[in-house]
């Protein structure tokens, strides 16, 4: 009872925090929005309906986003946007009309979710095996969300932005320093500009990247979401301040950088629909909550966090479609015991069967590149698994025809044999009516011969 008590105080201090953001110019999203208006020629729509109160440009040549739309900003590690790699930011931002608001919701890369045609694999690895239409459908199918709209931005490019603004105002924790200047050497390839101090400074755009960037040691993903939301929003606040004549420099630094789905007119209607709002406040939201999720090592993926997917997506639904903010009293975490008992269950089977231990593959996030997972995808070689083919072979029924020994049974009919049964011809010698001669004595030759002698006793 008195952790439920203490997660609801916590929930109650984000939604005050989330209320209290008022008056912000420039939001993530607007910021995303303004570089797309920029490239595609709308610098002075920009400056004088964005940047400024003067109604420049008639409000009939534009036309607000009706409902909600949502877009996905995703921020990737890559040198350039056509290299396949990992997407380490992504961000649903939403421009709300309904109730006159932008709302951000940060997804962690590391949720284990299931990536079509891919089975169980972290978020982020779909924009490695997919790029932007695997990683949206992946969304879409884990959330129940629609969501088709994708802005990409290299981080590389969003390190020329801060460094044309001067840099941002950052606090920086010990336990981050460590960490922080790690990421500035992988970037530079030898810590050229290394965070020499704690406490409230200006980094430059290097430094500011890494900073946004820490995974290791300083607490947990949600804390990294949040720092990468920070310095969006110094960004976009530092923006604000920049003088327009400026904002094509940083734009020409922003060529190589960013690619888009969203056409010049759509975006044009959501700035000016965002320009419309009578203030720009922000809520944001993470997802998965931190109630209704569990981070650890699991089956061979190394760090990943299990959800229960069914809240999560209410929770992710009812905050962009019906302006709700998460209630913990309202979480089920029975529900949640139950997922994780059976992620539990399937894990020690896969374990057994494939021989993993997890604890070797707890840097498995940092090494393992996403493309070559492809092959792992175990659907097309099912194609061969079909035995149906050998089946073929198995059907005996030609065999049958040799087993048809109804050919031999044609010797079977003795009746020729008893041809030669047929001692009729002896019976022939049957007729014994020739012996019957030698009862020739009937003949009686010498009868003739005592008649003579007869005679002559006669005589």
């Amino acid at each position: 009872m008195s952790e439920d008590k203490s997660i609801n105080r916590k929930s109650k201090t984000k939604r005050k925090k989330w209320s209290n953001k008022k008056k912000v110019v420039v939001s993530t999203i607007s910021v995303f929005i303004a570089i797309i208006i920029f490239l595609l020629g709308g610098y002075m729509y920009v400056r004088n309906k964005i940047y400024s109160n003067a109604n420049v440009i008639k409000d009939s040549d534009y036309k607000e986003v009706p409902g909600i739309t949502n877009v996905l900003l995703i921020g990737t590690d890559a040198r350039t946007l056509d290299e396949q790699s990992r997407s380490d930011s992504i961000i649903i931002a939403t421009l709300d009309n309904n109730n006159k608001k932008i709302k951000l919701t940060s997804l962690f890369r590391d949720t284990l979710v299931n990536i079509p045609g891919y089975g169980e694999q972290k978020l982020n690895t779909a924009y490695a095996l997919g790029g932007p239409s695997l990683l949206l459908e992946t969304i879409s199918d884990t959330y129940d969300i629609h969501i088709d709209k994708y802005v990409v931005i290299n981080f590389w490019g969003f390190e020329a932005i801060i460094d044309q603004i001067g840099g941002i105002e950052v606090d920086v924790k010990d336990y981050q320093l460590e960490e922080l200047n790690k990421y500035i050497g992988e970037s530079t390839g030898g810590n050229d500009c290394p965070v020499t101090k704690t406490g409230l400074q200006v980094l430059n755009g290097k430094q500011a990247l890494s900073y946004a960037r820490i995974r290791y040691n300083t607490g947990d993903e949600f804390e990294r979401t949040s720092r990468q939301q920070e310095v969006l929003m110094k960004v976009a606040e530092k923006l604000r301040e920049t003088k327009p004549s400026k904002y094509l420099g940083i734009m020409n630094k922003m060529l190589d950088y960013i690619k888009t789905n969203i056409d010049p007119l759509e975006a044009l209607n959501m700035a000016y629909t965002i320009y419309k709002f009578p203030s720009l406040d922000t809520e944001q939201l993470q997802i998965p909550v931190p109630e209704l999720a569990e981070g650890r090592l699991y089956k061979d993926l190394g760090w990943v966090f299990l959800m229960d997917g069914e809240q999560n997506a209410q929770i992710l639904n009812d905050f962009i479609y019906n302006d709700k903010i998460p209630n913990v009293d309202e979480f089920d975490y029975y529900s949640l015991y139950q997922k994780l008992a059976q992620y539990a269950a399937d894990e020690d089977i896969y374990n057994s069967e494939n021989g993993i231990n997890p604890e070797d593959y707890e840097n498995s996030d940092v090494e393992l590149p996403k493309q070559e997972e492809k092959p792992q995808t175990p659907n097309p070689p099912v194609e061969p698994e079909t035995p149906n083919p050998p089946v073929e072979p198995e059907t005996p029924n030609p065999s049958v025809e040799p087993e048809a020994p109804n050919p031999p049974v044609e010797p079977e009919n003795p009746n020729p044999p008893v041809e030669p049964e047929t001692p009729n011809p002896p019976v022939e010698p049957e007729n014994p009516n020739p012996p019957v001669e030698p009862d020739k004595p009937v003949t009686n030759p010498e009868q003739p011969g005592s008649s003579s002698e007869q005679q002559v006793e006669g005589a």
